[in-house]
């Protein structure tokens, strides 16, 4: 039996999109256990009358309904250009579950041209959630959407569009609900990745991505058609599901080098407990954006620096395993 589809969610509407911009926010869900699909339904009914979507093959995933947040600001042409454009209308967030363990929160917004020169009401913006419109002249279009992705990757000012404080703020939202203990069975960092979706591929999509510190990326696509938008937003999220991952495994890798053998047990053992069945980068993502994964696992060694770090992991236990029990035997032996 085939797997239910994975929600496609609406990224535009039929206007054709200048560009995508979005922001996501990934990190531990801090809970002692594996949220199973009751409790998993129950944290993430965020808005009242609509429904969590979930999928349990090959691995459990849920979204929560889709919360708009109205926004009147500016965006930057690129880091250079002095010339902004007004943007007014909503930035669309949803929270995302993975494995019962991994909590996300996915942000972004659509970016069209408005078909009036003034502001309208809210009410025109607030029912196409996830939509903002530019008001105002754009330059041609092939030019407007790598300007103005340019722009939101280097923002100036107070007044740009500010999708990272959305994100934060769902997500603290999110990990502080009464229904999570707040015990974690390991500490983890929150990772930030910060994408953009441009119309203009020749032959289908192309992605690019680049680490930027320890927990920030910017992860650039290019899609052939507006389809297939709502497909670049899920392999964002996905990406950003394996980079946390990596980032995870490599710090707690570090941290155990600076303790004995019994200390590293400790400090490695919950990795390989909570998060090494996760590990399936593209297994979730729809299938035109297969190719682009398997082209960024070539370039960037994902899974082989996964595949290392586990071996390592699984081998600092083994040892540290058999000098304990030596140790055990020679107390014994006295």
């Amino acid at each position: 039996m085939s797997a239910p589809a994975l929600p496609r969610r609406a990224t535009s509407r039929p206007r054709t999109p200048v560009v995508v911009l979005g922001e996501i926010r990934t990190g531990l869900l801090p809970h002692s256990l594996t949220l199973d699909s009751l409790s998993t339904d129950e944290l993430l009914a965020t808005v009242a009358g609509a429904t969590v979507v979930r999928r349990e093959r090959p691995c459990p995933l849920a979204f929560s309904p889709r919360r708009a947040t109205g926004v009147d600001c500016h965006l930057g042409w690129s880091a250079t250009a002095s010339a902004t454009a007004r943007v007014v209308g909503t930035v669309a967030s949803t929270a995302i579950l993975v494995g019962g363990r991994i909590a996300q929160l996915s942000s972004h917004t659509t970016v069209v041209r408005a078909q009036q020169k003034k502001r309208m009401p809210w009410s025109h913006y607030i029912g196409r959630i996830g939509v903002t419109e530019i008001i105002g002249e754009l330059p041609d279009h092939s030019v407007a959407d790598k300007e103005l992705a340019a722009g939101y990757f280097a923002p100036r000012g107070d007044t740009t569009l500010d999708l990272s404080s959305i994100c934060a703020r769902h997500l603290d939202d999110l990990r502080s609900s009464t229904l999570l203990d707040q015990r974690p069975p390991l500490r983890a960092p929150t990772t930030r990745l910060r994408w953009s979706a441009v119309i203009g591929g020749s032959t289908g999509p192309a992605v690019s991505l680049r680490v930027e510190d320890k927990e920030s990326r910017t992860l650039r696509v290019t899609v052939k058609d507006a389809t297939d938008l709502p497909d670049a937003l899920r392999f964002c999220e996905d990406v950003a599901v394996h980079d946390w991952l990596l980032t995870v495994i490599d710090a707690r890798v570090r941290s155990a080098e600076a303790f004995d053998d019994g200390r590293q047990v400790a400090i490695l053992a919950p990795v390989l407990e909570h998060l090494t069945h996760l590990w399936m980068p593209g297994a979730q993502v729809p299938t035109a954006m297969r190719a682009p994964w398997r082209d960024l696992q070539t370039a960037a060694g994902l899974s082989k620096q996964w595949t290392a770090r586990v071996e390592q992991i699984q081998r600092r236990i083994d040892v540290a395993t058999y000098y304990a029990a030596r140790g055990a035997n020679s107390v014994g032996r006295n």
